[in-house]
């Protein structure tokens, strides 16, 4: 029996994460890490044993903090900088810990960063209500985004480093307010679906795609094209 290749998964246990454990796994074997487990990316020991011991094929970052419109309303503009920090201690930091400790202990591989449409453009603050999408969301992916941009060209004969572009992704207690705004500014008129990000994600993994590296692979519904 042919062995199955390892993914190294970030944030396996959120919405996102979950969802792609559970499709990866029919092809893939997932190793999938979750604060909620006690793992902690910002341990070296712990990144060590991972991929000291395991050929990692590839690395998903599903990880992150976010700012999401639910039914409530959440804080003013937060401009503060403790706030902005952390925004870039989880969205940045964690990730390029990862980075490091899987370029040390792996000859070659593929890292996938999940990012969003507000690390290219600003949110349109109008589709909002009583809700403001944080700067430290924006500023913290965007900057991820070139990261990944960085070690692709400075390691990209043995590593491919891709963002993967999100636009609004359906889910369960969404404002209406922003719901209704947000499908009125999306050129297909609705939010992305779930499963509609696998297939991205088996493109970037397939062992023929060898050479999109150091890209921004848009999955918006043209959201970014108005």
């Amino acid at each position: 029996m042919k062995t199955k290749k390892k993914i190294f998964l970030t944030g396996s246990d959120g919405f996102i994460g979950s969802f792609l454990t559970k499709e990866l796994e029919k092809i893939y074997t997932v190793i999938g890490s979750d604060i909620t487990k006690g793992d902690d990316l910002n341990n070296d020991n712990y990144l060590k044993q991972i991929f000291k011991k395991n050929k990692i094929y590839a690395v998903i970052f599903c990880h992150g903090l976010n700012s999401t419109p639910l039914n409530k309303k959440n804080k003013d503009d937060n401009f503060n900088k403790d706030s902005i920090q952390n925004y870039f201690d989880i969205n940045f930091f964690l990730n390029l810990n990862v980075i490091k400790n899987y370029i040390k202990y792996q000859k070659e591989g593929r890292i996938m960063n999940l990012s969003t449409i507000y690390s290219i453009k600003a949110p349109k603050h109008f589709i909002y209500k009583n809700f403001t999408k944080e700067l430290g969301y924006s500023v913290s992916k965007s900057a991820t985004n070139m990261m990944m941009k960085y070690f692709g060209t400075k390691y990209g004969k043995n590593y491919l480093f891709n963002s993967i572009v999100l636009g609004g992704i359906k889910s369960k207690g969404l404002n209406s307010f922003f719901e209704k705004n947000y499908t009125k500014n999306n050129p297909q008129g609705r939010m992305m679906k779930l499963d509609e990000l696998y297939p991205v994600i088996s493109f970037l993994l397939d062992i023929n795609n060898t050479h999109t590296n150091a890209q921004e692979v848009f999955v918006d519904g043209g959201w970014l094209s108005w």
